[in-house]
């Protein structure tokens, strides 16, 4: 009998310790998802969300967009989000650098009405500086005014 109790302990504490199939392969899919997700994002796969000239109000061509992101958010809690804001290189730095965070804000507040907890969600303005196309055809800035992202699973304080 005293033979048979640390016996019988020790395989208590080993299937209290061992994961089942099914635990690990949903944690493979999930974070498998999660970089098919990351990857679709960086490689600009997403349609870009664009602003008209001088303006930070989401266009209706957005939304199925920021929807997605949304619904990404939400059935990924692990999931932050960095919301850049850009501009083209029309008006003063100054301006161009509040215009660009207002961009960032308003898809901010368009995601958290739909449900993304706000301190999951970054913003950041940098006007003209981070372009995508670097030219003065009517083009090349319709291009530059644009919101990107970038998402993470990293605490806050250890990116920024």
């Amino acid at each position: 009998m005293k033979k048979l109790l640390p016996a019988i302990l020790l395989l208590g504490l080993a299937a209290c310790a061992s994961v089942s199939y099914e635990e690990r392969e949903w944690a493979r899919r999930d974070a498998q998802k999660l970089q098919t997700i990351k990857e679709m994002i960086a490689s600009r796969q997403l349609p870009a969300i664009e602003f008209e000239s001088d303006k930070a109000i989401l266009l209706p061509a957005s939304y199925e967009t920021l929807n997605k992101i949304a619904q990404i958010l939400i059935d990924n809690r692990t999931l932050k989000l960095v919301v850049e804001g850009h501009c083209d290189d029309v008006g003063s730095d100054d301006y161009n650098d509040a215009l660009s965070y207002a961009r960032a804000k308003a898809v901010k507040t368009y995601l958290t009405d739909r449900g993304v907890w706000p301190d999951y969600v970054k913003i950041y303005g940098y006007g003209e500086r981070k372009p995508l196309v670097r030219s003065t055809t009517e083009e090349a800035r319709a291009l530059n005014r644009r919101v990107e992202f970038r998402l993470t699973t990293r605490n806050w304080q250890a990116i920024f």
